[in-house]
């Protein structure tokens, strides 16, 4: 996650490659209890090029709905807490050892 969107306004140039600009038919905004509508949606976004920057987007910016980069609100929710995880674990454990340095 190391791209920032300071401002939504700017065009997202990622957009241009993805996938499903050209699937319409496509729903990637469907109800969370359809099942079907959801893997038409993660199909589409397995062959997307720019699936990666998708899903990143839709971390750093919490969209809340949709399928984005291949993965539902919950899945996207369960990813963001883990990377918040591993962002934290490192400088925790760095914290921990100055501590301990300034202890002794």
């Amino acid at each position: 996650m190391n791209q920032t969107y300071p401002e939504l306004t700017e065009p997202l140039t990622w957009r241009d490659d993805s996938a499903c600009r050209e699937r319409l038919e496509v729903d990637f905004f469907p109800f969370p209890e359809d099942v079907q509508a959801i893997s038409r949606a993660k199909e589409v976004c397995a062959i997307c090029p720019v699936a990666e920057e998708c899903l990143m987007y839709a971390i750093e910016t919490r969209q809340g709905d949709g399928v984005w980069g291949g993965h539902t609100p919950k899945e996207r929710t369960k990813l963001r807490r883990k990377w918040m995880e591993d962002v934290r674990a490192p400088a925790a454990i760095e914290h921990e050892v100055i501590s301990t340095r300034e202890a002794s």
